[in-house]
């Protein structure tokens, strides 16, 4: 018998997980990877600016929970010399809202010691009458049922903003927020419902906590050590520079390159929705081009150790500030080393769903994103080097029917057609690794 053929469209964290697990489980089958750059990684993007670390994406992996499923592979590929773990000191986070920043309870004395008590004391009774209700909301909507909306305005805005570049009011709390949806279901309160609940145990290796309760792992060279480790395992299965024109799926799938054509037995596709929808047909493409991606601007900032007394992992900004700044994390803060000496190094997140990439580009953003740390820390602050990046598509919005939407596209799609990437199960790495690697067993 012949081998099974597999097309794997997309180097990104997706696309190499997939092909790494597939090496791993599925020996016997036949795969090739089709990148339409130059590069592996995708939206995992880490450079070295003199001496300091700049993050473009993702910078850092939580390691408990289906973290250890990311923690098997980083070992598996000898990688665990290169690992750094969060700072400790580093848990705070903060608020900026109302002209100054606000630390966010992150342990029992600082929760009673907040001044945000009150609030929580409120949203907590409220939650203790809430009823279950069955159909897909808001997170804005499910949350201001549960906690009210004072509560939703200061905390999950700032939440979803900080994760998705999202907006509370349009996302949908089944799609983004699975495990609320799932608590309400078994006894109307969140937190009744928590009395004696117990988180699905990964099925992976099983870490020591002192592991596990690390906030954020990372690399010496940052995240883009995994996917470069992966790239070079994989080295002999990725054809970059690949430009399709048409892809024909019947018993066989036929991909149409420029000049020849590859044959395969099943297309996994890890390309952003927009990208996908131009080979499907048309009632499948509607649903893709459906997916909203929000546009983000990243700026990295170097910074003299000396020039910043701030002690957290970084602070989130309500929308209600109207301000364009998302946040800063104050990335040497939790991973030291990711600094030259005497440096320290930030990253401060604009835009998002609220603004359209016309808008972002109509701004200084360099400008607006310095005078804004300015008035939070009271003082010009001098900096020594800064890198800019624009992404118009950069997060997907997984907004009030995505869930439908995602079900959609597995009953759309043709059976040797399967669908991965961050607009599916999940943005994390987490969520993309897990399912990426649950698919190739």
């Amino acid at each position: 018998m012949s081998k099974k053929k597999i097309a794997i469209l997309g180097s990104g964290i997706a696309g190499l997980s997939y092909g790494y697990y597939l090496k791993k489980y599925q020996p016997d089958v036949e795969f090739t990877i089709l990148e339409s750059s130059s590069r592996s990684g995708g939206v995992v993007f880490s450079e070295m600016k003199e001496g300091c670390v700049f993050e473009w994406g993702p910078r850092g992996v939580r390691p408990k929970g289906n973290g250890q499923v990311v923690l098997e592979m980083v070992e598996d590929l000898g990688l665990w010399d290169e690992l750094v773990f969060a700072n400790d000191q580093a848990k705070k986070r903060y608020l900026y809202h109302d002209g100054k920043l606000q630390v966010l309870p992150h342990s029992l004395k600082s929760f009673v010691a907040s001044p945000y008590l009150g609030l929580f004391l409120k949203a907590f009774y409220k939650d203790l009458s809430a009823q279950k209700v069955a159909t897909d909301e808001t997170i804005a909507a499910f949350v201001d049922r549960h906690f009210g909306e004072k509560f939703r305005v200061l905390f999950f805005d700032s939440l979803v903003s900080g994760v998705w570049a999202g907006d509370v009011t349009k996302m949908s709390v089944s799609a983004a927020f699975p495990i609320l949806k799932k608590l309400e279901l078994k006894r109307g309160s969140l937190l009744k419902s928590l009395v004696g609940h117990k988180s699905d145990v990964s099925d992976s290796k099983q870490y020591p906590k002192e592991i596990t309760s690390k906030a954020l792992f990372s690399f010496k060279g940052g995240v883009q050590t995994l996917t470069d480790t992966l790239r070079d395992v994989l080295a002999d299965f990725i054809e970059y520079d690949v430009k399709i024109q048409k892809i024909d799926f019947s018993d066989k799938v036929e991909i149409a390159l420029e000049g020849s054509s590859i044959c395969v037995d099943e297309l996994t596709s890890t390309i952003p929705a927009y990208e996908l929808s131009a080979f499907v047909i048309p009632d499948l493409a509607m649903v893709l081009d459906s997916i909203f991606y929000a546009p983000v601007a990243v700026l990295n900032l170097i910074l003299p150790k000396s020039e910043l007394s701030f002690d957290g992992f970084g602070f989130l900004v309500p929308s209600k500030e109207k301000s364009v700044v998302l946040g800063m994390v104050a990335n040497s803060n939790t991973f030291p080393s990711h600094a030259a000496p005497n440096k320290s190094v930030h990253t401060v997140m604009m835009g998002g769903a609220r603004y359209s990439l016309e808008e972002l580009n109509a701004m200084d953003l360099k400008k607006d994103a310095i005078s804004f740390l300015n008035g939070v820390f009271g003082k010009p602050l001098f900096i020594e080097g800064q890198e800019l990046i624009l992404m118009s598509k950069a997060i997907p919005q997984y907004e009030l029917g995505h869930v439908d939407k995602v079900r959609q596209i597995e009953v759309l799609s043709p059976s040797n057609l399967k669908v991965l990437g961050n607009y599916m199960y999940g943005v994390s790495l987490i969520d993309i690794i897990t399912k990426s690697r649950d698919l190739a067993k």
